[in-house]
């Protein structure tokens, strides 16, 4: 069954890799000094810069998102690159460096394209796109697909685009547009690919962080293990917990085994507020629960884009030379901010802090840093603008937290990475002080200030939702949930990074080594448990696929019928209606799987996204009369407001409303489609 995927696994990692070729002259320019070049982030510019280019030109109706479109920027930039290489002759010098660092971006081709295949083969054990957010995120996909001009629709609020942070749901839609790979089958790729570029991104990062050190490439495999597949110190704090209140404190091997089998993955990412139970729950994920969960969710997307971020900025401080305003500095933040605002809005303020600390320690000169961060912003507006043009942002202020995290909580959580962070900041400290070694600050080198960087704003992160948070429409004890989730998060990929460059920074110190190892092998306990819980968690335990909509032919026979039927029969996107549903329920498949907007989706989503409840009320108060009434004059009334053109009736409206009637619906429309008891309308 693996081999039948297999060709679709290649053909995706030869699609991306024919963007990223064609970007290769541009991203060897932008890391001179990297010993790969940066290689792997032309993979994420190229993805990046097109869909921009793209979606700007669609925005204002210049080009429709469609293959021909894409396929013509790429031409563009090809025929940039011609005139780059070879009417201005720089041939032979890009053919000279490709070969000289070849070895290295085999090296790297090599890891990405195993981990992509690996983690495919992981969710082939779980492929189902169900649960949690993938409706949402795979809808979001979906109506990109369908979309002649972005940006693309709400299908879950039919007239109105998507109020949230799509960008990468956007890159991945143009990747299945020009692979023409399902979307069943490109969601879990995405989860994939994800995967292949935080582990292949963090590794080139941190190797040319550590690039002047003998073992430059271990920093490198080893900040890459943490991040990608790296957890915290809960499964042990737990395990030990379970075993002591089950086993009276009697511990042995067998007591312990039998301790962890009982341990499920999700409480390390719910654990301050839930353990022990108090009225202050928080979220704390990391990078591998949400590959194990598989949600294509902001954050997720945006990790390989903060990724190519910092490596930007690391590659600023190599060729420094002198503190000026800088424009190549100031358009290139200002760009990549503004795809990280789109992508994730948090992480704009968090890096945008990162470059104003990284530029003010490594510059040192106050007023050159304010003038680069003001120009910054204004470039992150003007290229944030298409977007921000349809977006209403949800925040409600900021209010100062009542209730605190415990230290001991926080300690297990990142405990592990204050051990091995704490020499090197003790280090740092003592370089300025007593001015040991030349550099830009004070005595120490431009990578050690990156590094320090990093573990002061990872910090900063940790600290922030301890004193204030944002308020949204998570209340009472889930007030700061939020706020810490989406800080935390980059926390931990912060110090992840800077972890292998210390443990290199001491490699000589055996007593470092050896605490190192003793706490890597504590944070890399977890993906047993999490990858074989979920896994397990299926109901198919031994089934192989990347096909994530077999659930619906086994559970939503019907369903599945009518979403066949509308892929495979309406182009564009005509407004369907189907039932209101729940968040994180089974419902609103339909909408979902085809990207047909209907009249209202998850209810509470859309309450977030448009930022009360009033729209998304009264929508789902229309819908309720719409199946419900007896009036027909009434119900034609309100599919004419929200311009329906199909109508679901099935199992779960027949479920959601108790008083459905149907036979209203034949003197306006008729069925088109029928599977079993479910019938689909159209309108006349």
């Amino acid at each position: 069954m693996f081999l039948s995927d297999f060709k679709f696994i290649v053909f995706w990692w030869l699609t991306i890799n024919l963007f990223a070729l064609s970007f290769l002259p541009l991203t060897f320019s932008i890391f001179p000094k990297f010993f790969d070049r940066g290689y792997i982030f032309a993979k994420i510019l190229s993805l990046s810069i097109i869909t921009y280019i793209i979606f700007c030109l669609s925005i204002i109706k210049l080009l429709p998102f469609t293959n021909i479109s894409i396929f013509g920027v790429l031409l563009f930039v090809n025929l940039l690159n011609i005139y780059h290489l070879f009417i201005k002759k720089n041939w032979s010098l890009f053919k000279k460096t490709f070969q000289k660092i070849f070895k290295f971006l085999l090296l790297e081709e090599i890891l990405f394209f195993v981990v992509l295949v690996a983690w495919s083969i992981v969710r082939s054990s779980a492929p189902d796109i169900e649960g949690l957010e993938k409706y949402m995120d795979w809808g979001f996909v979906n109506s990109a697909l369908r979309t002649q001009f972005l940006p693309p629709a709400d299908m879950w609020y039919a007239g109105s685009p998507i109020n949230y942070y799509y960008f990468g749901h956007l890159i991945f839609a143009l990747l299945t547009k020009v692979s023409s790979i399902p979307s069943s089958i490109t969601y879990n790729l995405s989860i994939a690919t994800l995967c292949s570029l935080v582990f292949t991104s963090a590794f080139s990062l941190v190797a040319n962080l550590a690039s002047k050190h003998k073992s430059f490439l271990l920093a490198g495999l080893f900040s890459a293990l943490l991040l990608t597949f790296g957890g915290n110190l809960h499964p042990i704090y737990k395990i030990l917990k379970i075993n002591y209140t089950t086993n009276n404190n009697h511990f042995n091997l067998q007591t312990i085994q039998k301790s962890a089998e009982s341990y499920w993955y999700p409480d390390a990412t719910r654990f301050i507020g839930f353990d022990p139970d108090i009225n202050n729950k928080t979220i704390h994920e990391f990078p591998l629960y949400s590959f194990v969960v598989s949600d294509l969710h902001g954050h997720v997307n945006d990790i390989p884009l903060v990724l190519f971020f910092l490596a930007f900025l690391l590659s600023y401080s190599q060729t420094y030379k002198k503190a000026k305003i800088d424009f190549e500095l100031i358009l290139g933040s200002g760009l990549l901010l503004s795809i990280a605002y789109m992508t994730n809005a948090w992480d704009f303020a968090v890096y945008g802090l990162f470059f104003g600390i990284f530029l003010l320690l490594f510059q040192k000169n106050i007023f050159i840093t304010l003038v680069t961060g003001v120009l910054t912003i204004i470039f992150w507006y003007l290229f944030t603008l298409p977007y921000a043009l349809n977006f209403t942002p949800m925040a409600e202020g900021i209010k100062l937290v009542d209730a605190r995290s415990p230290f001991w909580q926080l300690s297990i959580l990142y405990g592990g990475f204050w051990l091995l962070s704490l020499p090197f900041v003790i280090y740092v400290i003592a370089s300025i002080r007593h001015r040991r070694m030349r550099g830009n600050l004070d005595g120490i080198t431009s990578a050690d200030i990156f590094a320090i960087s990093l573990i002061i704003v990872a910090t900063i992160l940790i600290i922030i939702p301890e004193i204030i948070y944002v308020k949204d429409i998570y209340i009472f004890e889930h007030r700061r949930a939020n706020t810490m989730f989406k800080l935390v998060y980059q926390a931990f990929i912060m110090y992840s990074l800077v972890s292998g460059y210390i443990l290199v920074k001491f490699r000589k110190s055996i007593l470092y080594r050896l605490l190192f190892f003793v706490i890597l092998i504590a944070h890399l306990i977890y993906p047993y448990f999490a990858i074989k819980s979920y896994g397990d968690n299926h109901p198919k335990k031994q089934y192989w696929g990347l096909t994530g909509t077999d659930y619906l032919k086994d559970q939503f026979p019907d369903n599945f019928a009518v979403i066949n039927w509308l892929n495979t029969n309406i182009t564009r996107q005509p407004y369907i209606l189907e039932a209101v549903g729940d968040s994180y329920t089974k419902y609103n498949q339909i909408s979902s799987a085809t990207g047909l907007p209907t009249v209202e989706g998850w209810l509470v989503h859309e309450w977030l996204w448009r930022g009360g409840f009033d729209g998304p009320g009264v929508r789902s108060t229309d819908v309720t009369t719409i199946y419900e009434t007896t009036d027909s004059a009434e119900a034609l009334a309100l599919l004419q407001k929200y311009s329906v053109k199909y109508i679901v009736v099935g199992d779960q409206e027949h479920e959601k409303y108790k008083n459905l009637n149907e036979s209203k619906f034949t003197k306006f429309s008729k069925v088109v489609f029928q599977s079993g008891k479910t019938k689909l309308y159209e309108m006349n």
